[in-house]
């Protein structure tokens, strides 16, 4: 389920149980036996970016569910497709923000208008985006959007934030049409 959809209405229990537990790999529900992964109650989520392309920035708070496995005491965690872990932005948003920086040349502070929330920065930081070189950063160890094929040593990293780019538009479901921007956010909305 993507984010807009998980806002709209968030599953239950049983739609967003795992098939087996994260941590030690028992099925969630056996066959003729008993349930293993148990819903653990809920977690508040913060999700920052724009929620569909073009639209504005955004800030929206969502509960994930929370499963604990009986066979080894983990506890997984659900979300909506189209959140990254470990990271405030969409997946969405961050593919927008490498786009519009590295495909369309946008100039830093102004990509930090489109896809930031806060119109202003509270530390005087308008000439730039420290974001945009550590997410491009992360896509370049494998650590963020880990499908995206790896860039070659050398490259800088507007030319990684290209590829990670050009490769989540790729993946944009059908109809594909419109801006290159547009692609990537519905492709990275599937592979975050």
């Amino acid at each position: 389920m993507e984010l807009k959809d998980w806002l709209a209405r968030m599953p239950s229990v049983d739609e967003a149980r795992p098939s087996h537990c994260p941590g030690c790999g028992a099925a969630s529900r056996p066959v003729g036996g008993p349930l293993v992964l148990y819903g653990h109650g809920c977690r508040e989520r913060q999700v920052r970016g724009p929620l569909e392309p073009g639209g504005p920035p955004s800030v929206v708070t969502i509960r994930l569910r929370r499963y604990l496995c009986r066979a080894c005491g983990a506890v997984a965690t659900v979300a909506p497709r189209g959140t990254v872990c470990k990271r405030l932005y969409s997946a969405a948003a961050i593919a927008l923000a490498l786009v519009l920086w590295a495909v369309e040349g946008m100039p830093e502070s102004e990509v930090r208008q489109r896809v930031c929330p806060w119109a202003g920065d509270p530390y005087g930081a308008t000439t730039g985006w420290t974001a945009l070189r550590r997410w491009a950063r992360a896509a370049r160890e494998g650590r963020l959007f880990p499908g995206v094929r790896r860039a070659p040593e050398g490259w800088s990293l507007r030319r990684v934030a290209e590829r990670v780019a050009t490769t989540l538009a790729a993946l944009a479901p059908p109809p594909s049409g419109g801006p290159l921007s547009a692609q990537a956010f519905r492709g990275a909305a599937r592979a975050g």
